[in-house]
């Protein structure tokens, strides 16, 4: 198992005597913590496991210290590199932030609001930036890239600063990295050495942690709040160019066949949840839908998978976040496909009592894959068709009260009703497959390439 984890995560321990076993763990531990968190394995071997230490034996944790020679710890904040930071934001015309994880992990979405008002400069969040900050704050253009807003990317092709908190311009942000930034300055914070400068080239790099530097940001005397007319003008026309065809189809919440539409399911969850609860994801189109269209309103309420596309990963996951946040509602979201992955984690829903509630928006495809065959495959839909069990009988099977859906009058009630009730529920949305979601940058493409109609 060590040499299969090896390139999935952080470290990987495999202690060879039972005496070696509590300082493994320990180092484990810290290093999973330490700078930029991640998954670390320990493999304890069965024949260890049953080893018995001797009387020799002692570890003391409070006076232990990992021994990791060349692993960096947080480094603090260069000041002669923020001053220079600050001098490009201050002489900037057309600044944007991107906010990425980092943000979220390091519990700076506050500061990041203080900053980019004091600054007067309008942000945009990475997919897993998304919570770090109110979605409909006034200076937010959601979501960036791939399936990002028209706002956020047409104002990262005109920007002439790209200030990066906690991201690493992965290439769901980027498209075509030749096409990327132009002219652009970028200053680039991340506690990660090896991402400064491994896909985009920075003008400053601040190698430290992303909360430190948002709080020296935030209070920093030196920015200057200019007014930039003309930019946030242009941000308008942006945000302007398709608004009004998605609000219509919103309005109308049902395709041409009349089956539901994700995006209006999604925005009356928003509405009636007030964008406070947890949102847990699966991966496909009802992933990006629900990136683009639920109101974050909550720090850290957004739990997805991002470059793994890891499919099933929502019910596992919504499970460990309540257990974790008891206090908390916790929505597991999945398409027909990616629920089927982990279907059997119901099981664990039903022997521990777990209050998760699941919606199922069943769409009878795979169908992020079936949107690429719209677009780019001339409609060949090869391998996307579900054939799909019945989802009411099999949370029957397990206990859990279910609903399922089929008229837009009844999309509210559905979910008040899940949200009301005392333990897991389940609602299943039988949703449009000819439902997509836009804009999109093709895979190869450039930001510029973006599509905004069908």
């Amino acid at each position: 198992m060590v040499g299969v984890m090896m390139p999935l995560t952080k470290q990987t321990y495999m202690p060879l005597t039972v005496g070696e076993i509590e300082e493994t763990i320990h180092e484990a531990m810290y290093v999973a913590l330490t700078g930029r968190g991640g998954p670390v394995i320990v493999d304890i071997p069965k024949d260890i496991q049953l080893q018995e230490t001797d009387r020799m034996y002692h570890f003391d944790p409070k006076t232990y210290e990992p021994d990791l020679p060349g692993f960096f710890y947080s480094p603090v904040p260069d000041r002669d590199q923020i001053r220079n930071a600050v001098e490009l934001i201050n002489r900037s015309e057309r600044p944007i932030i991107l906010c990425g994880h980092g943000v979220v992990t390091s519990n700076a979405g506050l500061n990041l609001q203080k900053f980019a008002e004091r600054a007067h400069v309008p942000f945009a969040f990475t997919l897993h930036g998304l919570s770090a900050a109110p979605v409909d704050h006034p200076l937010s253009l959601g979501m960036v890239g791939m399936h990002g807003t028209v706002e956020a990317n047409r104002a990262l092709l005109n920007t002439d600063l790209i200030i990066s908190f906690g991201m690493r311009f992965d290439d769901r942000v980027t498209g075509k990295l030749e096409d990327f930034g132009g002219d652009a300055k970028v200053i680039h914070v991340e506690i990660d050495p090896s991402e400064i400068d491994k896909n985009v080239k920075t003008s400053v790099a601040i190698n430290a942690d992303t909360g430190e530097v948002l709080n020296l940001l935030a209070r920093d005397l030196e920015i200057v709040a200019k007014p930039r007319r003309i930019w946030f003008e242009q941000i308008e026309v942006y945000r302007s160019e398709i608004a009004e065809e998605l609000q219509k189809e919103i309005d109308a919440g049902v395709g041409r066949e009349g089956q539901l539409l994700m995006k209006s399911i999604v925005t009356q969850l928003s509405d009636l949840t007030e964008g406070k609860d947890i949102i847990v994801s699966d991966v496909g189109q009802h992933q990006m839908i629900l990136a683009r269209f639920y109101n974050f309103q909550t720090a850290n309420s957004w739990f997805t998978s991002g470059g793994a596309g890891t499919m099933g990963c929502s019910l596992p996951m919504a499970i460990g976040i309540k257990l974790a946040r008891p206090k908390e509602r916790v929505w597991s979201i999945s398409g027909d496909g990616g629920f089927q992955m982990n279907i059997q984690e119901l099981g664990a829903i039903m022997e521990h009592d777990i209050d998760v509630k699941i919606l199922l928006l069943n769409n009878g495809y795979l169908g992020m894959v079936r949107q690429w065959q719209t677009l780019f495959y001339d409609g060949r839909y090869a391998g996307t068709p579900m054939k799909n069990p019945d989802f009411g009988a099999i949370a029957g099977a397990y206990g859990i009260p279910y609903l399922k859906v089929t008229e837009l009058a009844r999309v509210a009630d559905a979910i008040k009703t899940a949200a009301e009730h005392k333990g897991a529920f389940m609602v299943e949305f039988l949703c449009d497959p000819s439902e997509i979601v836009l804009p999109m940058v093709p895979a190869g493409g450039g930001i510029a390439d973006m599509i905004v109609s069908k």
